[in-house]
């Protein structure tokens, strides 16, 4: 499967995101950066999967922490809508049990300056997502 459309995006975050911290803009810029929302990008040097690029890692701790009877397989995150749920779990436990997204998602410090500028762009001009998210690859 290729990438998908902005507004496939927009759809299965809004749908899926289970953050209560992160905007579904948040998370709409962060697929953005990490894959340019391609489901199915596996990289090669580490276990990062998906359109929030989970690694095995990640996807045990969101088991380990979320609510009861809240499963997930790293083998389906190359399901977008189950990778969007785990994944904006994950963040959640990033930003309140981890050292931060900075640290605990991305490349180290740093990593979600681009991807707020982005989210703020979309909340501010949600007419022109394009230039929004072009923010990203600066």
């Amino acid at each position: 499967m290729s990438g998908l459309s902005y507004e496939q995006m927009v759809k299965l975050v809004k749908e899926n995101n289970r953050s209560k911290l992160f905007s579904d803009e948040f998370v709409i810029c962060l697929a953005w950066k990490e894959t340019n929302f391609d489901p199915d990008v596996v990289n090669g040097g580490s276990t990062a999967t998906g359109l929030m690029q989970l690694t095995k890692g990640a996807v045990d701790l969101v088991d380990k922490n979320s609510p009861a009877g809240i499963h997930f397989s790293h083998d389906d995150m190359t399901d977008a809508a189950k990778n969007i749920q785990c994944g904006t779990y994950y963040l959640d436990i990033c930003k309140t049990k981890l050292a931060g997204v900075d640290k605990s998602f991305g490349t180290g410090v740093g990593y979600s300056k681009s991807i707020c500028a982005c989210e703020k762009a979309l909340n501010n001009d949600n007419k022109h997502p394009v230039a929004a998210l072009q923010m990203i690859h600066r």
